[in-house]
């Protein structure tokens, strides 16, 4: 079973913020693996918009970030109420990755949906 573009994009946008914001240099090689996968599915006659890397890498920015605001919030002693009210904004975010892997899904008639059922992002 191959991975699905959906997946490799996905994948693609969380190596970019590490290597942007971990500073790993090592993860390009990993970037360049991922883009050459896309490339094949390009190869074979698979629509693959630019757009789509873009879009989930800002969704992935946004959760990051809201992420990054808990962190600091627990470190700094905890304003649960705060806390609580970023982790409602990670999940929202969280199901808009899932619904934008999933139509990459759709118009790309490879991979499998992400179904989610009694999960805090529904």
């Amino acid at each position: 079973m191959e991975i699905s573009p959906a997946e490799i994009i996905d994948r693609m946008s969380i190596v970019k913020l590490k290597i942007k914001r971990i500073g790993v240099p090592e993860l390009q090689i990993e970037f360049d693996a991922l883009q050459n996968a896309l490339e094949e599915f390009r190869g074979r006659g698979v629509e693959i918009k630019d757009s789509w890397i873009d879009e989930l890498y800002e969704i992935n920015r946004e959760e990051w970030d809201l992420l990054d605001k808990m962190n600091e919030e627990k470190k700094s002693g905890g304003d649960f109420e705060k806390i609580g009210r970023l982790y409602i904004e990670t999940e929202g975010v969280n199901k808009k990755r899932a619904e934008t892997k999933n139509r990459i899904i759709e118009e790309t008639k490879v991979g499998f949906k992400e179904i989610k059922k009694n999960h805090p992002s529904e």
